[in-house]
C-alpha cells in the first residue's frame, strides 16, 4: 500500500509541479511593471551646436615617448582647437603624468593647458601643481613641458615644499640627467630654502 501511495505521489508531483512553475513564471511576467522607453536613458544636458562650433572635445587623452625614454601622459576634462594659433588647442583641467626611465615620476595639473604640437610644447597655466615622487611640491602660475625632451620649466615664481623645508624661487627646471635615466631640479633666481629639519 505504501508503495501504491507513493507511486500515485509521483506520478501526481510529475504533473502538478511542472504546472506550478509554469503559472509562476507566467505571473512574473503579467505582475512586472511596464518599462518607459523615453524615462529609461537618461540624457546629459549639452549644447551640441557649441560643441560642434567650437570643435570640442571632451576627456582628451595624450601619451608618448620623449628623446630620452621617458614616458608622458596627458589628460584633459575638455579641448578645443583653437586655429588662430597655429593648429593648437586649449585645454580645461589638465593633468599629465612624467615617468623616467628610472621610475622618477613628475605628476602636473593645471586649470588651463595650451597644447602646441607643432613646437612640442605643452603650456599650463592657472595655479599649477606639481608633485614628485622624491618628495618635492611646487606651486607656479605657469609651467611650459616640452613633449619631446621631457624638460619642465616654470619661467615665473614658484613655491613649494621639499624634503628638506619650503623654498622659492624666481625660476625652475626639471632637465634630464646627463645619463638620460632621471631628471635633475634645477632652482634660479633668488632662491629661498628654509630648512626644517624631520622629526
Amino acid at each position: 500500500m505504501y508503495n501504491n501511495s507513493h507511486t500515485r505521489l509521483v506520478n501526481w508531483a510529475k504533473i502538478v509541479l511542472p504546472l506550478l512553475a509554469l503559472a509562476l513564471l507566467s505571473t512574473i511576467f503579467l505582475v512586472s511593471r511596464r518599462i518607459d522607453p523615453s524615462a529609461a536613458i537618461p540624457y546629459a544636458k549639452v549644447d551640441v551646436e557649441k560643441l560642434a562650433r567650437e570643435n570640442a572635445v571632451t576627456r582628451p587623452e595624450y601619451s608618448g615617448v620623449t628623446d630620452t625614454g621617458a614616458t608622458l601622459s596627458v589628460t584633459a576634462a575638455m579641448a578645443r582647437t583653437q586655429p588662430a594659433q597655429d593648429q593648437g588647442a586649449s585645454a580645461d583641467q589638465v593633468a599629465a603624468k612624467l615617468t623616467a626611465p628610472d621610475g622618477h615620476v613628475t605628476d602636473l595639473s593645471a586649470n588651463e593647458g595650451l597644447f602646441q604640437p607643432n613646437s612640442n610644447r605643452i603650456d599650463l597655466t592657472g595655479k599649477v601643481a606639481m608633485q614628485t615622487s622624491d618628495g618635492y611640491r611646487v606651486n607656479s602660475e605657469k609651467i611650459e613641458l616640452q613633449t619631446d625632451s621631457s624638460v619642465l620649466t616654470s619661467p615665473g615664481p614658484i613655491h613649494g615644499t621639499s624634503p628638506f623645508g619650503t623654498l622659492d624661487a624666481g625660476y625652475m627646471q626639471i632637465v634630464p640627467t646627463a645619463d638620460g635615466s632621471g631628471h635633475d631640479l634645477v632652482f634660479k633666481q633668488g632662491v629661498k630654502l628654509v630648512y626644517q629639519p624631520q622629526q
